[in-house]
């Protein structure tokens, strides 16, 4: 009975619920508590039609941009500019920045004219006018490095903001329950403001090997986890010390400043010192200033420099990089330092590492990426090398971030949402090597300019094509260790196709002969042509065997009161019904070739006869004896 009532009281619930008017005072309500999912299903019951007030497409843009779903967002941007053009400009820059996520790159920079336009002094401007067209274009930046799933991830919690504590151990964050152990903690869990999901958290995992997936993970033991968001870790060299961002409202004395009490993500760096096996005696950085943004920490090998990303006071707009000296073993700094305008811009620059190699990798939404966070790389050996994008594979349309690459173990990791939630993905590079080689015509070993060469995996796709040069030369770039087949063609030549590997090392130069194409030689009333080859047990005509045939189609056209049986043969392998049937089925391909090749179907008739007249007699053949038997004759019966 008790049951019955509580689930009527559900369903009434429910139904008034259904019922009852939606409200732009409550929606505003969510919004301003950043409930956005709430707010934007309260503003969509508010959608009326035609009349809908431009603000609620506004809102909506709003809730949709801050949930990620950018392909919405833009939608809903795009409706209340075609309303009102004099929106806020930030509305244009918004409506691109969206755009780009879904890869629509020139719709974006139609946007972005309109947001340069009404922001003359805007430093995000000034840059893209200088970048208006560099948008990506597919295949123009491969990279070269191999993503892939690391294992850490989970299909419900968020997993980002890796750093490597020791070559072997990973610290990260993630989101998933703190305290599984403990059913009161759980109970009493500190949410993220605005969702369902616990506070994030600082983990830490074992790396075992280059390719082994990181199953195991624990939390990070200390007042270090606790009810405030986490960010980003980094351990100093002595792993006494763990530098780390984390919600500004951790620090007593900022929780007096507007923004920070609202606690809507605003964060700040601390350190925590270990004692035993927790982290102990947290402390705000003594170069932190309240209500501003300070995240993602890196500590260079040395110990010497702290790297981190602020909007702090001296920056060029948005999220600069910025550097500090490390004092007193870790424990004092000095004056921190921005890393100039040959990497930030007025965009966001986030997340610094820099590798064993000296090379900076840091994160940027500038325009002129793929969409969203991009990943860049700056060598800072070289004092004139400017940032480069890492390309496609490591970056997409949505956000890529957090590039962390260890140079002597030659793989690393990265964070990205690009299947709609944030996930940590190993890197590894991909092992590239060179095939050359140089085409000769076969009798007079003279080089063939204009060769036109295809390179085709064993399943078919292309993976290169190119063209010889002026000496008969080609070089492609191929995968280390890809099996492949080369297709060689050229007007007035037989086509050939040959098998290869790419070696590591590169190899040696090929040398690719071919010989000339003459009319079919007439023998014994017989068309002399090469093998039409078959595949085993197949009747499919091969690439190889169309252009052989294309030379009978030519002495047939030239010749019109030519009539021919085709003959078709197999290998001796199987059962003699079995083949007949085949060679039966090989003949009429090969005339049904000539058919489509405008050859009138009364000129040609096909026969198969099997393994019954065999060209080489073998008791156990070999493969090469098995491909002579497979054969096609042509026999003239009228001239």
């Amino acid at each position: 009975m008790r049951k019955a009532i509580v689930f009527l009281f559900l369903v009434l619930a429910l139904t008034a619920e259904g019922k009852r008017k939606p409200s732009v005072k409550k929606a505003d309500k969510y919004f301003a508590q950043t409930t956005y999912v709430k707010a934007k299903d309260e503003y969509t019951r508010l959608l009326r039609g035609r009349h809908t007030p431009n603000y609620i497409y506004q809102q909506l843009a709003l809730c949709y941009d801050k949930l990620g779903l950018s392909i919405q967002a833009a939608q809903y941007y795009a409706k209340a500019l075609e309303q009102d053009p004099a929106l806020d400009v930030e509305f244009y820059y918004r409506l691109a920045y969206n755009l780009t996520q879904n890869g629509r790159y020139e719709a974006a920079e139609a946007a972005m004219r309109k947001f340069a336009k009404g922001a003359t002094e805007d430093a995000r401007a000034h840059y893209f006018l200088q970048h208006a067209t560099d948008y990506p274009s597919s295949g123009v930046n491969p990279s070269i490095y191999f993503v892939e799933e690391s294992g850490i991830n989970d299909a419900v919690y968020a997993n980002h903001s890796v750093s490597w504590s020791t070559s072997d151990t990973l610290l990260f964050v993630s989101n998933r329950t703190k305290y599984q152990q403990k059913w009161m903690r759980r109970l009493f869990e500190v949410k993220e403001k605005g969702s369902t999901f616990p506070n994030t958290g600082i983990y830490q995992t074992t790396v075992k090997s280059k390719d082994t997936p990181l199953y195991e993970h624990s939390l990070l033991n200390g007042r270090i986890n606790r009810r405030f968001m986490e960010g980003q870790a980094v351990m100093h060299p002595s792993n006494k010390l763990i530098y780390f961002s984390s919600e500004s409202y951790r620090h007593r004395k900022f929780r007096k400043n507007k923004i920070v009490k609202k606690r809507q993500g605003m964060m700040s760096l601390f350190w925590a010192e270990r004692k035993g096996k927790k982290w102990r005696k947290i402390k705000v950085l003594p170069f932190v200033q309240e209500g501003y943004t300070y995240v993602n920490p890196f500590v260079t090998s040395k110990g010497d420099y702290l790297y981190f990303a602020s909007d702090q006071p001296g920056g060029f707009g948005g999220l600069d990089l910025w550097r500090v000296p490390i004092l007193e073993e870790g424990k004092a700094f000095g004056e921190s330092e921005n890393l100039g305008e040959h990497i930030n811009t007025g965009y966001n620059e986030d997340y610094p590492y820099i590798s064993e190699a000296d090379i900076l990798y840091f994160t940027s939404d500038r325009w002129g990426g793929y969409g969203g966070l991009d990943i860049y790389a700056l060598d800072l050996k070289d004092p004139q090398a400017k940032p480069e994008n890492l390309g496609e594979g490591i970056n997409t349309p949505k956000d890529d971030f957090n590039f962390v690459y260890n140079s002597k173990l030659d793989y690393g990791f990265l964070s990205t949402n690009r299947i709609g939630r944030q996930d940590i993905y190993r890197v590894k590079p991909i092992c590239t090597t060179q095939v050359s080689g140089v085409v000769q015509d076969g009798e007079t070993k003279e080089t063939l300019a204009g060769v036109r060469l295809s390179f085709v995996d064993l399943s078919r796709q292309l993976l290169a094509e190119v063209q010889t040069n002026i000496q008969g030369e080609f070089v492609v770039a191929f995968p280390c260790e890809k099996a492949y087949v080369m297709k060689i063609e050229k007007e007035g030549y037989f086509y050939k196709e040959e098998e290869g590997r790419s070696k590591k090392e590169g190899g040696e130069p090929q040398v690719i002969q071919l010989r000339k194409q003459v009319q079919p030689e007439i023998k014994n009333n017989k068309i002399v042509l090469n093998d039409i080859p078959f595949g085993f047990d197949q009747t499919t005509i091969t690439t190889v065997g169309q252009r052989e045939l294309d030379r009978l189609v030519q002495l047939m056209q030239e010749n019109k009161t030519m009539r021919i049986l085709i003959i078709s043969h197999t290998d001796q392998v199987g059962k003699e019904k079995y083949n007949k049937k085949l060679s039966q089925a090989r003949a009429d391909a090969t005339a049904q070739y000539l058919y489509d090749q405008g050859i009138e179907s009364q000129r040609v008739e096909a026969r198969g006869v099997g393994s019954s007249e065999p060209k080489v007699l073998c008791t156990r053949c070999t493969d090469e004896e098995n491909q002579q038997n497979r054969r096609s004759e042509f026999i003239i019966l009228q001239r």
